[in-house]
């Protein structure tokens, strides 16, 4: 991913060419294979450098080409289309840049070229004769874009690092995302980031700045997916699978090594499959990373957290790894981890896979996110949709039939009726007031200072995160617009700078989460299986027992990870208490009271795994609150 910013003075005045370095810099921390800057008076552009397409060698950002200048972090798929609808077919394709078609889309149709455009992309485009800054972010959000707007400028940057950089911007933190971060365990949010005056530009979103307005508007919305019609389910799955295969495909658009993850589940398996015979054909290697240790002595290596993973890679001739991690290395992480820079995602398994891939030169990194909520959504509110249409007894047999697996099937079927029927079916603002449900809560947090936690509850009230909606698209679209997935892919683009890697969706593809919307709902649950049109359209691609197998829960490598961040967080508790002595007042979090935490810790031996991991994710979550340089003191 390259770095990308800009300044623009809208007052007038010239920009500073030394700020504009000390951007520059800021953002070249792991040393990008170009950089560069652009200066007109107002205006400033800069971009850092990460080859990875063949075109983009040929990139030298920031441009300028007659009254336009464009920076930009791009990888567009429907080039050939762009092509022929932007009078550019005699030229080689292999010649053309995504600069250049972002610029001749620009061209003619002005700011409503987003809308033309495929792929992932942040860009912004400086129009002289316009006087104005237009900026754009791809449809779902892949590419990340923050910026700072006042009265004097305007600011961006894809990589925070760059804004904070910017000399007088204000450091101060944002007490709502702070109580967001410590309530939800993630900052879901479309344009709040931890600094108050930072924020995101929503994905699906235009912003035109000139020295006198601002223009926000929305070119893309999930729910405006059209309705997909086909007259058999064959049909469906067919289509599903052709709109897989160019996925992954156009993703691949890469002269570096391609590295995927592989846990041996169904979102991962297809990617990784469908990505290994592409490159096999050009005589290539996908390298695959399962966040599951290797199996130890005792272990049972045919159990299907190591062996379906495994059974794939020798399938496939895939270079197969596993992840080792150690408490020593997670203390680290809770040492050092800044989450200001917006990676707040706690999938630390993910930071040694960066690692491993950089030593194999790979760049593009391809994972299943987002299928769960989209593609292939596991139907969960199909009872409750079918039992409000009144198919009661439909709804109670199918949800009997489901619960045959159990041998309390009797317990099972009341606590499914209880999950997908009743639960569903109430209004939403007395969810959190029946047991088994995850709400967000400002006491969550086990160790938040009680002033701050007080000054949280006057503003936001509880709120049930995992709860089912009434009907199959409502719960999709619901899950889609949360903010879990544009929070991972941000988080994980933030990280991936260091290593200087990419990661790619191919689940996430607009054209994928469009048919995900608008195919019929009761195609996601069929014959006592969720995901049902996706394990259809894999037919042959997979194994049967990984493509119809309903396993999803990795209980070893979860009860493994326990024992190694309550181990992580003892050695962090140590480090703490030599490296910060004599600092005392803390706003959001109380040292006192984190430490008592993680002493207690040994008393939870006997609790049950979900117990285990909320206290162990709070007492992390207060640990990254204190780390937060603007939060250590606040005056």
């Amino acid at each position: 991913m390259s770095g990308i910013f800009g300044v623009f003075n809208r007052n007038g005045k010239p920009v500073d060419k030394e700020i504009v370095n000390t951007m520059l810099d800021a953002i070249s921390y792991w040393k990008p294979d170009e950089r560069r800057t652009w200066t007109e008076s107002p205006v400033a552009l800069g971009h850092a450098m990460l080859w990875n397409t063949p075109e983009s060698k040929l990139e030298h950002l920031p441009k300028k080409q007659d009254h336009l200048a464009i920076t930009m972090d791009a990888r567009l798929d429907n080039r050939k289309e762009l092509a022929e609808k932007l009078d550019m077919s005699d030229y080689p394709l292999k010649q053309i840049t995504d600069s250049d078609f972002i610029l001749k889309a620009y061209l003619k149709w002005g700011e409503e070229c987003p809308k033309y455009l495929l792929g992932d992309f942040a860009f912004a485009i400086w129009d002289e004769k316009k006087q104005q800054l237009f900026c754009a972010r791809d449809h779902i959000g892949i590419k990340p874009f923050y910026y700072h707007l006042d009265d004097e400028q305007y600011l961006f940057c894809n990589d925070i690092k760059g804004l904070v950089a910017y000399p007088n911007l204000s450091k101060s933190c944002n007490d709502e995302a702070v109580s967001i971060y410590l309530r939800v365990g993630e900052l879901w949010h479309p344009s709040m980031t931890f600094f108050e005056s930072i924020e995101k530009l929503p994905p699906a979103t235009s912003m035109t700045i000139t020295h006198k307005e601002v223009i926000i508007q929305t070119y893309w919305r999930a729910e405006e997916s059209p309705k997909i019609n086909f007259n058999s389910l064959e049909a469906y799955s067919k289509k599903l699978r052709e709109l897989l295969e160019e996925a992954v495909q156009v993703r691949l658009r890469t002269v570096y090594p391609v590295a995927s993850h592989l846990s041996g589940g169904l979102d991962s398996s297809t990617v990784a499959v469908l990505a290994a015979r592409s490159l096999s054909s050009q005589y290539n290697t996908l390298k695959v990373y399962n966040w599951v240790p290797s199996p130890e002595q005792g272990d049972d290596p045919s159990y299907f957290e190591w062996a379906n993973s495994r059974k794939i890679a020798e399938l496939e001739n895939i270079d197969h790894y596993h992840i080792e991690l150690d408490a020593k290395t997670l203390s680290e992480l809770f040492l050092n981890h800044d989450i200001a820079m917006n990676d707040t995602v706690d999938l630390w398994y993910e930071f040694l896979v960066r690692k491993e891939a950089c030593k194999a030169n790979v760049r593009t990194m391809l994972s299943g996110w987002g299928g769960d909520e989209l593609i292939s959504y596991n139907g969960r509110a199909y009872f409750a949709d079918i039992f409000r249409q009144g198919k009661i007894l439909t709804a109670l047999k199918g949800i009997w039939q489901e619960s045959h697996m159990n041998r309390k099937r009797w317990r099972r079927f009341a606590g499914r009726c209880y999950r997908e029927l009743l639960l569903p079916l109430l209004p939403s603002r007395l969810h959190c007031h029946f047991p088994k449900v995850l709400c967000s809560s400002v006491d969550y947090p086990l160790c938040t200072q009680s002033a701050f936690a007080q000054l949280v509850r006057k503003k936001i009230h509880p709120e049930a995160v995992f709860v089912a909606k009434k009907d199959i698209r409502t719960d999709q679209l619901d899950l889609y617009h949360k903010g879990h997935i544009v929070n991972r892919v941000e988080s994980w683009a933030a990280s991936a700078f260091k290593e200087r890697i990419e990661y790619s969706y191919p689940l996430l593809d607009k054209r994928i989460v469009e048919f995900a919307l608008g195919v019929p709902p009761e195609l996601y649950r069929q014959k006592g299986k969720g995901r049902f049109l996706f394990r259809q359209a894999v037919s042959g691609l997979l194994p049967e027992d990984i493509q119809w197998g309903n396993f999803k829960l990795e209980p070893q490598r979860v009860s493994l990870f326990l024992e190694i961040g309550k181990d992580a967080l003892k050695l962090w508790r140590t480090r703490f208490k030599e490296e910060r002595k004599g600092r005392q007042e803390y706003y959001y979090v109380d040292p006192v009271k984190l430490q008592e935490q993680i002493s207690r810790l040994v008393n939870l031996e006997k609790a049950s795994m979900e117990e285990r991991i909320e206290v162990i994710e709070s007492i992390e979550k207060s640990i990254f609150v204190l780390n937060l340089g603007c939060c250590k003191s606040h005056s």
